[in-house]
Parts: structure tokens; sequence; C-alpha cells
């Protein structure tokens, strides 16, 4: 019993010297950091009467963040309007009439009678291009079809207006903020309904264009591949490019502008978007007035692969040569004809359309309210004011200090990931 008594005392010991040592250690734990955080202070406050030019230094060095002042970007950077999140291009509304308005009675009577009689052939309604945007944004990317397109058509047929409409159509049912890079080789002129994370204006801009966007299509595969080839949360991505046919000149380029090189590159991409990103939800929209392929580069197995557009008078040239674009009976070519010449003489707005997994078609392009879903390219404007402030530092910034400005300007915390984009964007 005796030994019985001792080893209980002796255990209680034990747990009483376990609990004061504990307590012991806590203490000095304690005394550690107060120690430390004090010791920082004081290092802050001595670093905070040093020039500012000095002070970067001293907060990387020490661990100073948020300890030591620094001078506050420019009024400019400060009440730029910045996107809420990391591209941001935002979603079009779309206000569409169901069909254009055929003035002609006679004609819209003859329309609809062969429309009636070949309904997958004449399209007289609006719900085509719903048609083909559901298809290229499906979810399901084994049932995907139509995801890149090419618009033929001469100057002001629609082909930037109907662009625009089927990105912001296709973006809207994207798993997470799409992305849209482009390059518009008329400097800006055209008006474009859909808000691009990134634009290249000019012909002076397509070398830019052709890293960037190779990069894009790089980060994509890698996001991809992180996800062991799930596409699952994946946001679409749009890389969009303008007046094919003039910068790619039949391989020679645009006299004085695009070089035979940079055509040849060109080329290159396009063809790379077309062949082996599908998979990766890209969509490559391309736009041009000639269809033929000596003079655009795309091969014909490349426009098998493509849902092509060819609009007003240039779907008329198609269907008078149609062993290049499209396989059907004499009957439907010489429908397609028939409807198309009822068309031009009703001067309406109207498009020979070859999708990917279905029967190509004469469709009436829907009116689109232009005001009401052209959008403003602020997003562009509001980076160069970043870059501006960056080229005042005249140093890089760290990256809790991007971080940092981006909260003040925008309110907003940014994860690794925003913190990373941003950084690519601003290309530091």
């Amino acid at each position: 019993m005796r030994e019985q008594k001792e080893k209980v005392y002796q255990s209680l010991n034990e747990a009483d010297m376990k609990a004061l040592k504990q307590e012991l250690q806590g203490e000095a734990v304690y005394h550690s950091i107060a120690t430390s955080i004090n010791s920082k202070r004081k290092v802050a406050a001595f670093v905070n009467q040093l020039p500012v030019t000095e002070r970067l230094r001293w907060i990387e060095e020490w661990g100073l963040h948020g300890l030591v002042e620094l001078p506050e970007p420019p009024r400019e950077f400060r009440t730029a309007p910045l996107p809420q999140e990391i591209p941001i291009p935002a979603i079009a509304d779309i206000d569409e009439e169901s069909v254009q308005q055929v003035v002609n009675p006679g004609v819209m009577q003859v329309l609809g009678a062969i429309a009636e009689d070949f309904p997958q052939y004449i399209r007289l309604d609006s719900k085509w291009v719903d048609e083909l945007c559901d298809a290229a944004s499906n979810h399901n990317m084994s049932a995907r079809s139509n995801h890149h397109f090419y618009l033929a058509g001469g100057t002001q047929s629609g082909k930037s207006t109907l662009a625009g409409v089927l990105i912001n159509k296709i973006a809207a049912k994207s798993q997470g903020a799409a992305t849209v890079i482009g390059n518009d080789p008329k400097d800006g002129v055209t008006r474009w309904l859909c808000k691009f994370s990134r634009k290249f204006d000019g012909m002076e801009a397509i070398p830019d264009w052709i890293k960037f966007a190779t990069r894009e299509v790089d980060d994509r595969k890698q996001a991809i591949a992180n996800q062991s080839g799930n596409c699952d949360r994946i946001p679409e991505l749009f890389l969009v490019q303008d007046e094919v046919d003039s910068v790619f000149g039949g391989g020679k380029g645009f006299p004085g502008k695009v070089d035979k090189k940079t055509a040849e590159a060109l080329q290159a991409l396009w063809n790379y978007i077309i062949k082996f990103t599908a998979g990766l939800k890209c969509h490559g929209v391309f736009m041009g007035q000639s269809p033929l392929c000596g003079a655009t580069g795309f091969s014909r197995p490349d426009l098998k692969n493509v849902c092509f557009i060819a609009m007003g008078q240039t779907a008329s040239y198609i269907l008078d040569n149609p062993k290049d674009f499209i396989n059907v009976k004499d009957e439907i070519l010489q429908v397609f004809q028939q409807t198309c010449e009822l068309l031009d003489k009703a001067s309406v707005r109207y498009a020979l359309v070859v999708p990917t997994r279905s029967n190509p078609f004469v469709a009436i392009i829907p009116t689109f309210d232009i005001g009401s879903m052209e959008q403003k390219q602020d997003v562009g404007d509001a980076y160069m004011e970043i870059k501006q402030w960056l080229k005042s530092l005249e140093r890089l910034p760290s990256d809790r200090e991007l971080a940092d400005t981006w909260k003040k300007l925008t309110g907003l915390e940014l994860n690794e990931q925003g913190l990373s984009e941003l950084k690519r964007i601003l290309e530091i």
C-alpha cells in the first residue's frame, strides 16, 4: 500500500513539474515574440526616417511590411477605374430583334416558302446564333463543336458585330471570367462589342501579339495539366485576329508594316490555335475580307475545323465556287444560290454558315442594337496608368507592394494567382 501511494505522489509531482515547465516555456515564447515585435517596430521607426528611395530595401531585408511608410501612387493612379477581377471582360447585354425586316413582302413570301421546304438549310430566325454558341460552350467537352470561327466578308458586312456577339454569348457561359485577347490591325478603329482583356492595336503590335498569345496558350496548357487534363472550372479563352488576309498578304505580309517572317509567324500561330487548342477551351475568332486559302493562309483542312461564316457577297462567291468550302447536293446548292440572290435584292444582311458538325445553311443575320452592346476599352487604359506609375518609381515593385497598392485601389485582396496574373499583364 505504501509503495502504491509513493507511486501516486511521484506521478502527481511529475505532472506538476511538467505543467510548470510548459508554463515557463510559454512565458519564454511570449517574451521572445514580444521582444522581436518591439525590436522590429524600433527598426521600422528608424527606417521611416531614412530617404524614401532606401526604405524598400530594408523592408525586404528585415521583413518590415506594413511597418514602413511608402510613397502614395499619383492621384491619377489612385482614381483610375480598375476591373474587379483579372481579367474581367464584361458580358455585353445583347438586345436583338428576331430577324431583320424584309421590306418587300413578295421577297419575304418566297423566302418563307423556301425555308418551309428546306428548314435545315434556310434559317430566317435568330436562334441559329444561339445554337452555334451553345455548341461552342458546352461544358461537356466531348460534345463541343464550333470551337473556332472564321468570318469572311467585305467592308461593313457586319463581321466585327457578329464576332462580338459570338464572343459575348460564349463567354456568358464561361466557368469563371473569360479572357479575350487579340490584334486589331486598324489601330482601334473597329467598334468592338466585346471587352478585351488585352488588345494589340495596329500592325506594328503584331509581334507582341504573337508572343503574348503564345504565352497565354502555354499558361492554359499548364493550368489544365495541373488538373490532370480536366477542364472543369477552366474559363474560356478567346484569341481574336481581325483583317486576316490583309496582314497575311498571301504569305508576303503587308508592305511597310508586316514583313514576310512575321506573316509566317502569324500563320503558324493561327494553325496552332485551330489544330491544338480546342481541348483547352480556346476559341480562335478570325475575320477577313477574302475566303481564299492563298490569301488567308488557312488550308482546306483548317477550314474543316472552324465554323466558317461567309457574309453577303462573299457567300455568293463561295456558292459559285463551292468545291473548297461546302459539300452539298446540286439541288441544295441551287437553293442556296436562289436564296442569296433574293436576300441581295432585298438589301438584307445574310451569311452562309458552315458549322463543324452539322449541315451548312443560309441565314439572315439578326439586327443587333449596337449602341446598347458597345463596350468602351477602359481596362487597357487603367493598366497603362499603372505602367506609368511603375515607370515613375524607377524600380520594380515588390510583390507585397503591388498587392498592398491593389488593395488600396480596389479594396480587394489579391491571392497568389491574382498577383501572378497582374504581374503578367503588366509584364513585370
